[in-house]
């Protein structure tokens, strides 16, 4: 599915993280110059990359399982474990869609910035939450909907 491809594609944030920190290392430690703009750079960079991780492992299959004490189970128990795990997995998200659309919402429309002396708009991350929210909605109801098959 698409989450796939968007998390291939985001997997390089990584490398822009420590390339930024990288940068702090050297400029703190060798010329004695630190910055004020690569540690709230490098939060931002690291929240886009741990919202789309989640969507990105999941599609993946790549969450770790119990599978342990679920195997043990007959099939009726797993059957219900699966219906509450997907009623829990709807509700989780919807709130977090609702209170992320919120947020980002506030937080746009009061062009909020990040507090210290490098002052980064924190609205675009915080836009980003209802829309990863979303786009792992339907890959959960996707992959949760191929498992029952």
């Amino acid at each position: 599915m698409i989450s796939g491809k968007i998390g291939d594609g985001l997997s390089i944030l990584i490398i822009i993280i420590m390339f930024f920190t990288t940068i702090e290392v050297v400029l703190r430690y060798v010329f004695n110059s630190p910055t004020i703009w690569v540690w709230p750079l490098s939060r931002q960079v690291f929240g886009v990359y741990i919202l789309f991780a989640g969507i990105y492992a999941m599609s993946k299959n790549a969450h770790i399982k119990i599978e342990v004490i679920y195997n043990l189970f007959p099939e009726k128990v797993k059957r219900i474990a699966s219906g509450f795990a997907l009623i829990s997995f709807i509700c989780f998200m919807g709130v977090l869609i609702w209170q992320g659309a919120w947020m980002g919402q506030n937080s746009f429309m009061a062009r909020e910035t990040a507090h210290g002396a490098f002052r980064i708009p924190l609205y675009p991350l915080k836009i980003l939450i209802p829309l990863a929210a979303i786009l792992f909605f339907l890959e959960g109801i996707y992959i949760l909907s191929k498992n029952r098959d």
